[in-house]
C-alpha cells in the first residue's frame, strides 16, 4: 500500500498529476460558475451595491463607536487579573531587566578588559561597572521574599 511507484516520465510533479486527474471537474465547475454570474450579472451587482450601502449605514449611523479612553479601557481590563499575578508578573520583570543590564555591563567590562591600554574614562566605567554588578550580585532576589 505505500510502495513508491516510479515514474517513467521525468518531468513529473505532484502539482501536474493532481491537475490532470482534477482538470475535468474543475474546467466543469469554472463553466457553472461563468453561465451563473452571466445569468444573473444584474442581480449580483445590485446585491454588492445594496452591501455596501448597508454597511455604510451600519458604519456612520447605526454603530456608535466605543466612547472612552483606551487606558481606562485596559485598566478596567487589568481588574480581572488575578491579585497575585501582577506582583508575579511585576517581579519577573524586575528580574528580566537586571539580568539585561547585568549581561550589558559584563560584556562592557570584557571589553575594556581586552584591550592593551586602557583610558582613564575606561577605568573610571570599569569602577564604576564593578560597583554596579556587585550592587547586582549583592540585592536579594524576589523568590527569596
Amino acid at each position: 500500500m505505500f510502495r513508491k511507484i516510479p515514474s517513467k516520465v521525468k518531468g513529473t510533479t505532484v502539482f501536474r498529476e493532481f491537475k490532470n486527474e482534477f482538470s475535468p471537474q474543475v474546467k466543469a465547475f469554472e463553466g457553472m460558475t461563468k453561465a451563473f454570474l452571466d445569468r444573473h450579472a444584474k442581480l449580483i451587482f445590485c446585491s454588492m451595491i445594496l452591501v455596501i450601502v448597508a454597511s455604510f449605514v451600519l458604519t456612520f449611523f447605526v454603530i456608535e463607536p466605543t466612547s472612552g479612553n483606551q487606558s481606562e479601557r485596559l485598566k478596567s481590563e487589568m481588574k480581572t487579573i488575578p491579585e497575585g499575578f501582577g506582583e508575579e508578573l511585576s517581579a519577573f520583570q524586575n528580574l528580566s531587566s537586571r539580568a539585561i543590564k547585568i549581561s550589558e555591563l559584563k560584556t562592557e567590562i570584557d571589553r575594556i578588559i581586552g584591550q592593551d591600554s586602557i583610558s582613564k574614562e575606561d577605568s573610571a566605567y570599569l569602577e564604576k561597572a564593578i560597583e554596579q554588578l556587585q550592587y547586582f550580585n549583592n540585592q536579594p532576589n524576589e523568590d527569596e521574599h
